[in-house]
């Protein structure tokens, strides 16, 4: 798993980095909230720790930025003393949890505890997800692809009799053509319902 932090305090970035570290989470620290959205488009984060008093722009514009480009990120936001007001905005933007300076270490280890719990579980109902699309595609391609490969074989095994009239042959043949562009229909039908399917998980 993958953490942001964002504090323009460097001592308190690395107390958090310390707690991740130790818990296996990698991260990455920002000091200034505008370096981050520059630097944040090629990276993936499962959570952000982002300090609501920030200098240039504050936590809450930052996190909805940071919102819109992961949606499914939980963010902790940092908030130190009379910042009451802006705590409450915080939670109407979808903060999941909080730290007050000063918190301990106890109070980041037991959060990133629940974040990566919360990611894991989150992960596995995606993975379920996945797995109940493919058997439904799978029972589809089934059921689909049953009847024209049944007429195919039949009617290839009849144009091999003996004494085929060639206008039986022709009539075989054109069936068999027939049944195959219905399997290529089958196939490109498949393909855009998978395509659907992915764009939606």
């Amino acid at each position: 798993m993958r953490s942001l932090i964002l504090d323009d305090d460097k001592a308190v970035c690395e107390f958090i980095a310390s707690v991740l570290e130790e818990s296996g989470v990698t991260y990455e620290i920002f000091l200034d909230p505008l370096q981050a959205l520059e630097s944040m488009n090629g990276s993936e984060y499962d959570f952000a720790f982002i300090d609501i008093g920030l200098p240039n722009m504050n936590g809450l514009e930052f996190s909805k930025r940071f919102k819109e480009r992961y949606p499914e990120s939980d963010i902790v936001f940092i908030t130190g003393y009379g910042d009451y007001d802006k705590a409450v905005q915080a939670i109407k933007v979808g903060a999941y949890d909080f730290l007050k300076k000063a918190f301990k270490r106890l109070d980041i280890s037991m959060c990133v505890a629940r974040l990566i719990e919360k990611r894991r579980l989150y992960q596995a109902q995606k993975r379920k997800q996945v797995l109940d699309f493919a058997n439904q595609v799978s029972l589809q391609l089934m059921h689909e692809l049953r009847n024209p490969l049944t007429a195919i074989g039949g009617f290839s095994r009849l144009a091999y009799t003996k004494d085929c009239p060639e206008d039986q042959l022709k009539e075989y043949a054109r069936v068999i053509f027939d049944q195959t562009v219905r399997l290529e229909k089958v196939f490109n039908k498949v393909l855009q319902h998978l395509k659907a399917g992915v764009e939606q998980l």
